[in-house]
């Protein structure tokens, strides 16, 4: 009886130290807004509100972030290659959102920080790279100390995500609404994308500033497009046909924007997406007569545009523009592929200078190519924990998708793994694994996928009990 009114004293205790701290912040800030724009008086009150809100309820903090991904605006301009700043709401939401989680395991220490995982470990390693590279680029002049710093954050914000996501999930409708929310915005993503279509332009994610990143909604909607085929690959004679139609209706919908969007790093990482459903899937004689129908019918199809921007790749250009043109193996590359090819050329001169820790984050010029942007910038080491990294969640998702005997939850398991196996592709062309359009959903995915195997076991303990 004493220890328990002490553990209730100490958490009284720790609830009024962070009321008072609330109320001292909110004083200040008034104090010190009484005269700023209305415009950042709103945004200080609304961070205030739902730093708290997220401070009192996990399960609010992660749908707001799902209700965010693709969904915020996007303030600034950036350009192609690398300069200018943008901001999303997302970008605030993160670190925002992350403070409170620290702040409510700091109270509630019984929550815990980090939930055991097989991730913790490739997690910490290049962490640590990252961290270890960015700090010597700035001893050595080569990385801008601000800017390294929060660029590193950003990349430990994702994580914080994964354990938050971790941490909240422990029963199967907790997996289910989640998905759900990960599916709905998908589907207000790829509406909002084809209303772009009569523009004229390549579409974009909703709400971008200037110049917008088609690459990176057609590697979100690749991604949560995985998540919606391997539940249909997953369905039974029990599922009622509304259902069934409605996952297929909402996979056909995503190819429209997919193609739309003319990302060539996407169209590319459609082969071997659909070859590891093809591979591992039980219905591949279903899979394999809906490709031989795609591509029969696809010649017909295809707008104009989307095969004007396949065959531009390898078309020769006349004039200046020809000097610029790359060869690999003989093909001509155009000259938005050559200048990628260029830069590859001159990250692996630069990392060979700085072959073991790299320049740090941030510590070379722009690079759109995530493994050598991930070796020039964090060396061989940092490259091997990444790698580490993503070799244990291939391995994590596959031996959950193996074990597990549930419909849904293999639905969900294959699926993250054909789209991790796109997203590692799609990587070739782009900084995949550090864009926060993609990350966001990513590491809710593998958050879900990691605690699928402890659900099961608590629902077959159940039913034994």
């Amino acid at each position: 009886m004493l220890r328990k009114t002490t553990s209730s004293g100490q958490a009284n205790v720790r609830y009024i130290i962070f009321l008072a701290s609330i109320l001292v912040i909110t004083l200040v800030m008034g104090g010190l807004l009484s005269k700023a724009p209305q415009g950042l008086l709103l945004a200080a009150v609304v961070g205030i509100s739902l730093f708290i809100l997220c401070f009192f309820s996990v399960k609010y903090a992660l749908y707001t972030l799902i209700l965010s991904m693709l969904l915020s605006p996007e303030f600034g301009s950036r350009t192609t290659e690398g300069g200018g700043i943008t901001v999303r709401l997302e970008d605030l939401l993160l670190p925002l959102i992350g403070f409170s989680w620290f702040a409510r395991t700091a109270i509630y220490k019984n929550l815990g920080l980090l939930k055991k995982t097989p991730l913790n470990r490739p997690i910490f390693y290049y962490i640590l790279a990252c961290v270890v590279s960015t700090a010597l680029g700035m001893m050595f002049g080569k990385v801008q100390i601000v800017k390294g710093f929060f660029f590193v954050l950003k990349y430990v914000e994702y994580f914080i995500v994964y354990f938050m996501t971790v941490n909240y999930i422990s029963d199967r409708k907790q997996v289910r609404n989640l998905v759900i929310a990960i599916i709905l915005v998908f589907v207000i993503v790829c509406l909002a994308s084809i209303a772009q279509i009569p523009q004229g332009e390549r579409i974009t994610a909703p709400f971008e500033g200037k110049g917008g990143e088609p690459n990176t909604l057609g590697g979100y909607l690749l991604l949560v497009l995985s998540i919606v085929v391997g539940i249909v690959l997953n369905t039974d004679k029990e599922d009622s046909l509304k259902y069934k139609m409605l996952l297929v209706g909402m996979s056909v919908l995503s190819l429209i924007p997919i193609l739309f969007c003319q990302s060539r790093g996407t169209w590319l990482a459609i082969v071997p997406w659909y070859l590891t459903f093809i591979v591992i899937s039980k219905r591949k004689a279903l899979l394999v007569v809906v490709l031989a129908l795609m591509v029969a019918i696809s010649p017909v199809v295809l707008p104009k545009s989307v095969k004007d921007r396949f065959l531009y790749t390898f078309e020769k250009q006349e004039g200046w523009a020809a000097d610029y043109q790359e060869q690999v193996g003989g093909v001509t590359l155009d000259t938005s592929t050559s200048e990628r090819v260029s830069s590859m050329k001159k990250a692996w001169e630069a990392y060979m200078k700085h072959p073991v820790f790299g320049y740090g984050i941030t510590g070379w010029r722009f690079l759109d190519a995530q493994y050598l942007k991930t070796l020039v910038e964090t060396g061989l080491l940092g490259f091997a924990a990444f790698g580490f990294l993503i070799y244990t969640i291939l391995k994590v998702t596959w031996n959950g998708y193996r074990k597990t005997n549930d419909k849904f939850y293999k639905g969900i398991t294959m699926g993250f793994f054909a789209g991790a196996v796109a997203m590692l592709t799609h990587g070739l062309s782009a900084n995949t694994f550090i864009i926060v359009r993609i990350m966001e959903p990513f590491w809710f995915l593998m958050a879900i996928v990691v605690a699928i195997p402890s659900i099961e076991e608590a629902e077959a303990l159940q039913k034994i009990e």
